[in-house]
């Protein structure tokens, strides 16, 4: 057999429930040297398979067996190896096995059988492998392979026993997949962080040199530059999305009102020549989910599907209810219970196999050079991640795509989806504030901003300087402190500090990452303010939180 010979040429020993014991240490036999034949009763082979005592244990069994001669012809099948190919069993009987073996070991199973016929090597006997197997309709699966050798009367037989890989080999895939997107993740959030942190500097030099009386053609620069820094903020917010450090600010939604509500921004974006088309639930569909988050995942699922239909085609957006069951397959996408599937599904070009597996990979773009960045479906999967939801792709060449996104229901009933209003910054009155940054230019940025609306301002650069000054500074009245600082002391335990030393002062966590990244146990309900950011956001949450009692 083919698959004998392949076993022999790699000599790997799989899984312990094929593995045979062998003497081991000194003066121990070579166990590949033994004679593994052994005899059965009976005086030919079709004695054998006729011999009800011997078709008790292969016809109970749950793994395939399949017994062929010494021409590779098959006299024995069981009925868990006739499923596991999909062939009856008179259509198996009497022919050869090479038929069960995918190319190019199915054109060479003769020579490789017959080799062992002349030679008598018996060292690829007893030797387990994991080969590929070829079912009935033409599918190719993976399969653990064990055989033996035998002889009744005066004809030599194989034994083969199967084991279905597919399930765990799905299981390996998932797994590695995921912990490749993990290390992407991890990858994808450090640059954003430190991005962040530029793009600090950058936005706030831009708010200052914007504030001069400038000649128009230098104002037009500086409102461009700006631009280009929020277009820059967004990508980085992408990259925290997909690593799952993009702060949420959840609520109960209703999504089917929020996308009706979206109908006119979708139709404008995706153009004249896509027809749009909706199948929305009739039943309730609140979720609990960050509504800029969702908008921002279905207008990019849009333009994902206005791109691959560029001579136009209908774009169909679907709510239903689905459960999740105990099924293992299911199990490792997202846990049992129930779920609202949002689809996004195109007419368009389709993706392969190949692409669809890398489709959901930071910068992995099918799109031309320059029009696209290969965030737009890592940050839908990210966003999916962190609200404990799941997403999931498939997609046909020639036929089209179809995303769906699977949020956990919620009981709750769904509030107005209102966005942060932009009321004008709120100045000081002379209180101090703590700012504590290990980068001189965001800090510099920083103070000069919290200057600018009329508050005094001490600066640390790490944990324990801070603590240093709010033990000599008892005016301090609000401490802004970064999470991610050297010293060796982060900016969740230099908060905890603050509070046993000084309770009276109040606390602002900033960070390019959001607060979900620092130490665990730290408390959820510290005001966060993101980087970057602008002077209107710094000054209204800094307000904010010193009106607050």
């Amino acid at each position: 057999m083919v698959w004998l010979e392949t076993a022999r040429v790699n000599g790997n020993v799989g899984p312990n429930k094929f593995r045979t014991t062998r003497p081991s240490g000194a003066g121990a036999v070579d166990p590949l040297a033994l004679d593994n034949t052994f005899s059965l009763p009976g005086s030919t082979l079709k004695d054998l398979i006729d011999d009800t005592r011997f078709l008790v244990v292969p016809e109970t069994m749950v793994d395939g067996l399949i017994v062929i001669d010494a021409v590779g012809i098959i006299h024995y099948i069981n009925p868990a190896c006739q499923m596991l190919f999909g062939y009856r069993r008179e259509e198996l009987i009497g022919h050869n096995v090479k038929m069960l073996m995918p190319s190019p070991f199915q054109k060479e199973h003769d020579g490789y059988l017959a080799r062992h016929r002349e030679t008598g090597v018996k060292r690829i006997i007893g030797i387990g492998r994991e080969l590929k197997g070829l079912k009935s309709d033409g599918t190719i699966f993976p399969m653990y392979l064990s055989v033996g050798q035998a002889r009744t009367g005066d004809e030599q037989i194989f034994v083969g026993i199967i084991y279905d890989l597919t399930d765990k080999k799905r299981a390996e895939e998932t797994i590695l997949h995921h912990q490749k997107l993990d290390a992407i993740g991890q990858l994808s959030g450090g640059i954003a962080h430190d991005f962040n942190n530029i793009l600090s500097v950058i936005g706030g030099n831009l708010e200052m040199i914007a504030a001069v009386d400038l000649p128009p053609a230098a104002r037009r620069a500086v409102a461009r530059a700006q631009d280009a820094a929020v277009r820059a903020a967004r990508i980085t917010q992408r990259l925290l999305a997909f690593a799952r450090k993009q702060p949420l600010i959840r609520q109960t939604v209703d999504i089917n009102r929020a996308l009706k509500d979206m109908s006119e921004i979708l139709q404008r974006t995706i153009g004249e020549n896509v027809e749009v088309r909706t199948h929305l639930a009739p039943a309730d569909c609140v979720v609990e989910t960050d509504i800029d988050q969702f908008e921002t995942a279905i207008l990019n699922l849009a333009v994902n599907a206005r791109d691959a239909m560029p001579f136009g085609g209908t774009l169909t957006i679907e709510t239903e209810a689905v459960t999740f069951d105990e099924d293992p397959r299911t199990a490792q996408e997202a846990p049992r219970g129930e779920y609202l599937r949002v689809s996004v599904s195109d007419t368009g070009t389709g993706m392969t196999p190949e692409v669809c597996a890398r489709a959901i990979e930071p910068f992995f773009t099918t799109k031309e050079v320059g029009s696209g960045t290969g965030l737009g479906l890592s940050m839908v999967y990210g966003f999916m991640k962190q609200i404990g939801g799941h997403a999931r792709l498939y997609s046909e060449v020639g036929r089209g795509t179809r995303v769906s996104l699977f949020f956990p229901r919620t009981g709750a009933d769904a509030v107005p989806a209102g966005k942060p209003s932009d009321a004008s910054a709120p100045q000081g009155n002379g209180e101090t504030v703590l700012v504590v940054e290990d980068d001189p230019d965001v800090r510099l940025v920083t103070v000069s901003r919290l200057q600018s609306l009329g508050y005094r301002v001490k600066v640390a650069t790490d944990g324990p300087g801070a603590l240093m000054v709010v033990r000599n500074e008892p005016e301090i009245r609000l401490a802004l402190v970064d999470v991610v600082m050297p010293g060796g002391i982060d900016g969740h335990a230099v908060a905890d500090e603050i509070e046993k030393i000084a309770p009276s002062i109040k606390l602002i966590l900033t960070s390019g990452y959001s607060p979900r990244m620092a130490a665990s146990g730290a408390k959820a309900d510290r005001p966060f303010l993101p980087k970057p950011n602008s002077r209107a956001q710094l000054a209204q949450l800094v307000h904010q939180v010193l009106s607050s009692r």
